[in-house]
């Protein structure tokens, strides 16, 4: 198995998606942070670290990625008693994948806090600086070019044989994510071509579909 998932998916989708222009929170879209969640689990699933059986999330054993956020997620994974689907993986991991991920992102000197603003009548913005203007134009990049990817593997029903080394980015699987949450910068819509969704793995289609069925009962609140 790889040391490293490698992708960069979760961050970049949260640089290119999950925060504005200005580098804020979209509070009034909570459904992005199923988006979170479920970059994190894709990213396992392109490095090949879980894979699905029946609907449900299995973490495989062997080394552990090195990305702390990605680690931290294949851990509950594999200490979760139960069995859990990929619907409830991705409801679970999206309350602490902001955290997990902007964390990550100011160590690296991407992301720095801004001082908060002030409380508006219905809730404060969570605001970011962005330090590395470059870092977010390569993620844009990456969602607004979907074709430009190459092929990942994971084991879509059980283990097998040690993954082949994965690219450094998966911009299909980040186009595919951003439809499925139907929001893009600037809250214009994706469509996702048929090609490019059935160029992912089952593990990570079946992700995206998940995510689907977490937003939909959302929709009628963003109106």
């Amino acid at each position: 198995m790889q040391t490293d998932a490698g992708s960069g998916l979760a961050e970049d989708f949260l640089l290119a998606v999950y925060l504005d222009g200005q580098g804020r929170v979209p509070h009034y879209r909570t459904g992005l942070d199923f988006g979170l969640s479920a970059a994190l689990l894709m990213e396992l699933a392109l490095g090949g670290f879980i894979h699905t059986a029946d609907g449900y999330i299995v973490a495989d054993h062997g080394t552990d990625p090195r990305d702390p956020a990605l680690r931290e997620v294949l851990t509950r994974i594999r200490s979760s008693r139960t069995p859990r689907r990929t619907s409830e993986w991705v409801k679970t991991l999206s309350v602490n994948a902001h955290k997990q991920l902007s964390a990550g992102l100011i160590t690296h000197g991407v992301l720095a806090r801004a001082p908060r603003r002030l409380p508006l009548p219905t809730r404060p913005a969570r605001r970011y600086n962005l330090l590395q203007p470059t870092r977010r134009d390569a993620a844009l990049r990456s969602l607004n070019d979907p074709s430009n990817h190459s092929d990942h593997s994971d084991h879509s029903t059980a283990p097998a044989a040690p993954a082949a080394p994965a690219a450094p980015a998966a911009p299909a699987a980040l186009a595919a994510l951003a439809s499925a949450c139907e929001a893009t910068p600037g809250g214009q819509e994706h469509s996702e071509p048929e090609a490019q969704l059935q160029s992912l793995s089952p593990t990570c289609r079946q992700i995206l579909n998940a995510v689907t069925d977490c937003i939909q009962p959302l929709k009628y609140t963003w109106n």
